[in-house]
């Protein structure tokens, strides 16, 4: 199992990397912001498609969850484009992979959507949501894997770099506020971390903060991501 970080079109990197690496019968989980809808509808099918014959040809499979630089258009009619080798895996989506029992919740706040323009490159729809039941469902199942966009509040970071701060002070001259949007927005991870923790997880990945960070809280190994890195599940980064 390979786990693997934000994208934002980079992904023939990651195939490149796929083929030199000779992958096959792999699975391969990306941890959101692939990028979709960044470009015309058509484009984005047409390498999805053309990634799907790719990863087939060796026998590989890719679960990717939303992030906040995809539209969730594309996770909400997933069904229609008839993907056999690419999953767009939903939120509370819970799957067994490799035999470990995992759940996904995609998602996120984009900290400078000040300068983002809707339907274009922001999506009003792209913060994580809250599902009580769905997670209970999950829970009841047993979880051995987290796989998110963000971060629960118990994992790393743990302040605001100055680039958030920038963003944050120029929301509130205009009226919002990003911090507590942010809070808020961990809160809910936090929320799910209580749960999981009991339902027993001891692994989670995630992405967006774009670094490479690993530590250990109250039981569960935390994994954060860096922009395109490929991390394997038995501790070999490639």
């Amino acid at each position: 199992m390979i786990l693997i970080g934000d994208l934002h079109g980079g992904y023939p990197e990651i195939l490149s990397r796929i083929r030199k690496f000779k992958m096959a019968s792999t699975a391969l989980i990306q941890v959101g912001d692939w990028g979709l809808g960044f470009q015309p509808v058509d484009d984005d099918l047409r390498v999805l498609r053309q990634t799907d014959d790719f990863l087939g040809s060796q026998h590989n499979m890719l679960y990717i969850i939303r992030g906040n630089h995809d539209n969730k258009w594309f996770w909400d009619n997933r069904d229609d484009f008839h993907l056999q080798n690419i999953r767009l895996v939903k939120d509370y989506e819970y799957l067994t992979i490799e035999d470990s029992k995992i759940l996904f919740a995609g998602g996120g706040i984009s900290i400078d959507r000040i300068n983002r323009t809707q339907g274009k490159d922001y999506w009003p729809d792209e913060e994580i949501v809250w599902d009580a039941a769905a997670l209970k469902g999950a829970c009841e199942a047993g979880i051995d894997i987290m796989v998110s966009h963000i971060a629960p509040r118990e994992a790393w970071p743990y302040t605001y770099d100055p680039l958030v701060q920038h963003f944050a002070s120029r929301e509130l001259a205009a009226g919002r506020n990003l911090t507590a949007a942010l809070e808020d927005e961990r809160k809910v991870m936090s929320e799910i971390f209580r749960d999981i923790k009991e339902a027993g997880c001891h692994t989670w990945y995630y992405g967006h903060y774009h670094a490479s960070q690993v530590e250990e809280k109250e039981g569960i190994t935390f994994r954060c991501l860096g922009i395109g890195e490929m991390y394997d599940a038995g501790n070999v980064k490639i």
